[in-house]
């Protein structure tokens, strides 16, 4: 009895190592997160290094955090969680939620970003809490505009720049990610990062503005390396990239991240 008791437990235990424990990502945005299938790309990093990622969307074209806060779908999506992995029947909360601004907003002046963002990032997290108590907050730190954005720039001449418009974005985003105790994903320090090392390498859409499949493998393999604490350089997955791009990317990655302070 006591060695079959030992045969059973060492299965479990294999078991177990065998499955690993899903983690668990609700992503809020809009085209910024949709374009390329972000979550989907995450989710097949993720396999690909023997880990299980569960993510669902509530992502909208052009979507503000204020629109979220009176989105039925986002609502919902917050309050119900995700099937639980082991048991499709039962729900289980959050362990993280994705919050990702609309991309011109926070390159806004600060008084304008405490008025049109801070308060509905407020509500967000205060609903997100008190029903996954548990969860932690990422902000998904955007980029700057392939050459800055000209519609605003006469009024606001710093964001006619990449460099002046990317400088607002981070600033605003890092601010956030300190006053609600949350990750910081630092796509845009990735993207600066490609941009100044290795400029073939194409971010952007047609647009100048949303990314490209490259751009969304960047933002992809940060959220992973966010997620899992896991070394970059070895995700195996190429994505739709050359493996000497994404490689590039890879390593992008493990250099920007490498001295954040994540929890």
């Amino acid at each position: 009895m006591k060695t079959c008791l030992i045969v059973l437990l060492s299965l479990a235990s294999l078991s177990s190592f065998a499955q690993p424990r899903p983690v668990k990502v609700l992503f809020i945005g809009n085209s910024y997160t949709y374009y390329n299938s972000l979550p989907q790309i995450c989710t097949g990093i993720a396999a690909s290094m023997g880990d299980v990622l569960v993510t669902e969307q509530s992502t909208f074209g052009g979507y503000t955090l204020r629109q979220h806060t009176t989105n039925k779908n986002t609502l919902e999506k917050i309050v119900a969680g995700t099937p639980d992995y082991n048991n499709k029947k039962a729900r289980s909360a959050w362990d993280y939620v994705v919050i990702q601004e609309h991309s011109q907003l926070p390159s806004n002046p600060k008084e304008a970003i405490q008025k049109d963002t801070y308060p509905y990032v407020s509500f967000l997290d205060s609903t997100i809490h008190a029903h996954n108590p548990e969860a932690t907050l990422i902000f998904y730190r955007t980029w700057g505009r392939k050459d800055g954005d000209n519609a605003r720039s006469k009024d606001l001449p710093l964001v006619g720049t990449y460099a002046g418009m990317d400088s607002l974005t981070a600033i605003a985003y890092h601010e956030m990610a300190e006053k609600y105790d949350g990750l910081l994903s630092p796509v845009g320090a990735v993207w600066k990062y490609i941009r100044d090392h290795h400029p073939s390498i194409e971010l952007y859409n047609e647009d100048e503005s949303h990314p490209s499949e490259a751009g969304s493998y960047a933002a992809a393999c940060t959220f992973y390396t966010i997620l899992f604490k896991k070394d970059p350089e070895k995700i195996p997955f190429d994505y739709t990239l050359t493996h000497k791009d994404a490689n590039a990317i890879r390593k992008a990655v493990k250099q920007v991240t490498k001295s954040l302070n994540t929890k």
